[in-house]
Order: structure tokens, then sequence, then C-alpha cells
């Protein structure tokens, strides 16, 4: 008889440890009686979930541990992954937003901004200075250059485009046509004023060529400094169209200079024409050395 009492006490006290234990192991899951535990959360957790090298089994719940690591194995593996919380949960409940990582944007350099390289003349173009007068300029290879005194006391330099050259179907004669720029020099203009100048010009050109004033005439720029250019053609002796011309009027430090492009007159293409757009760009590419006095 008092062997069935102590077993009866030792059931009590054994079935009032695994009471407790299931108590405690409940609790601190977050879980309260009444309850079902989700696998998602506790999984979640690892307390007593048998999972990793750390496992706890408790005495007289090794069934129910075993059950729930069965159901917890069973799991998809993005199922085990700790759910967020709603956005709308949080702020309803007075909780904190979850703070947002910053987002690293990948550094890109920015464009730079680098100064425009002003474009070069063609290849083939050589730099002349000239050794008595302040003015430099470019012209092509092609073209020959003497300056070099010449019969006019004004010319201080003379270009020669190349020449074109053509025979009569009889074969009695050839001719070779040829353009020319030239550069000549005023040491002691009237009028320093540069419109001025180029009116009292232009009257000159009207009484000895003859000259219409349906001709082209324009103010520019040469070397940063206001000029004057007229397009226009002589006559012969017949009164027919003899040489086209290309003329510049510049006033520079006291002096002027006319820098003239000339060659045949012709209504068809022809050495003038050809060489026309390489004179302009000769002119183009003249640069005054200016003479500044002291203030």
């Amino acid at each position: 008889m008092r062997w069935e009492k102590v077993l009866i006490v030792l059931l009590i006290l054994n079935l009032a440890s695994s009471v407790s234990l299931i108590f405690l192991h409940c609790t601190s899951c977050g879980i309260g009686f009444g309850g079902e535990a989700s696998p998602v959360l506790y999984a979640a957790s690892g307390i007593g979930s048998g999972i990793g090298n750390n496992a706890t089994s408790f005495p007289g719940n090794e069934k129910d541990s075993i059950d729930d690591w069965d159901l917890i194995d069973s799991q998809p593996e993005e199922t085990r992954r700790e759910p967020v919380p709603p956005l709308e949960a949080n702020q309803s409940e007075g909780g904190s937003l979850p703070t947002a990582e910053p987002l690293r944007q990948q550094a890109t350099k920015s464009p730079s901004h680098a100064p425009a390289v002003p474009i070069s003349p063609p290849d083939g173009w050589i730099n002349y200075t000239s050794s008595r007068y302040p003015f430099s300029l470019r012209y092509p290879e092609t073209w020959m250059i003497n300056d070099k005194p010449t019969g006019s006391a004004r010319t201080i330099l003379h270009l020669t485009a190349p020449p074109e050259t053509e025979c009569e179907k009889t074969g009695t004669q050839c001719y070779k046509y040829m353009a020319n720029m030239t550069v000549d020099v005023d040491p002691k203009p009237v009028t320093l004023l540069p419109d001025e100048y180029f009116i009292q010009a232009v009257a000159d050109l009207q009484g000895k060529y003859s000259i219409t004033t349906t001709s082209k005439s324009a103010p520019c720029i040469i070397s940063g400094i206001r000029a004057y250019q007229i397009e226009f053609y002589t006559r012969d002796k017949r009164g027919n169209p003899d040489r086209s011309f290309m003329q510049y009027y510049v006033v520079v430090d006291g002096k002027a200079y006319i820098i003239s492009y000339t060659g045949p007159y012709s209504t068809w293409e022809n050495v003038y024409s050809e060489n026309k757009g390489d004179a302009q760009r000769i002119i183009d590419s003249i640069v005054f050395r200016r003479n500044y006095l002291e203030a």
C-alpha cells in the first residue's frame, strides 16, 4: 500500500513538472494558453525549434517538439523568413516607422566643360610673318609667295594661285590664266577713319575703272578690326568685262592696308572662281600685331 502511494505521488510530481515546463515554454514564445503557435513565427524565433546545433529538448515534451520540427522542416524556404509588419499596423499602434537605408547611387563623372578648340586651317597651309610690317597670315602650299619689292611702291606682298592653262583646238596658241593676291599699304592715308577712307577709295575706283554703284560692298572684320569689302569687275578698251576683283580696306595704327584678289573675268568656272575660296581663307587668317601706346 505504501508503494502505491509513493508511485501516485511521483506521477503527480512528474505531471506537475511537465505542465510547468510546457507553460514556461509557451510563454517564452509569446503564446498563451488557448492559442495555437504559428509555425512561421515559431521557426523564426529559434527557441525550442530544434534548428541549429544548440537545440534544446524538454523532459516530458519530446513528442511535441519533434512534431513541431517536422512541421517547420516541411515549410517552404520563403515562409521561414520573419515577416515585415505592415506599415498601417505600425502607424495605428503608435510604433515608429522602420528607418529606410539611404540609397547608394553610383557616382558618375560630370562632363568636363573643356574650352572649344578652334578649327585649324586645312593641312598643307604655311605660316607667313612679314619682317617689315606687323601682320601675319596663312596660305596654301600650292600658292607662290613673294614679299620682295616689286614695281609698285605700295605692294608689300604678292601671292599667286596655281595657274590654269588652255590651248586652242587648232593648236596654234596656248594660254595661262593667273589669279593673284596682293597686300598694299598706304603709309599716309588722307583719313584714319575707316568709313571715310573706304568712301574715298570707292570714288577713286569709279574714276579709274568706271565701276558702277551696283558693285557688292559691305562692312566686315579683319583680325578683330573694322574693315570694308567690295567686289567689282573692270572692262577693257572695247567695253567688255576684263578682270574680277575682291578687295578689303582696313586702317591699323595709322596705316591703311588694301588686300586685293583678282583674276580673269568669266561667267563660267575659271581660275578666279576656283581659287576664290582659298583667297577668302587667306584673308580671314590675317592677324595684325597692334602697337600699344602708353596712356
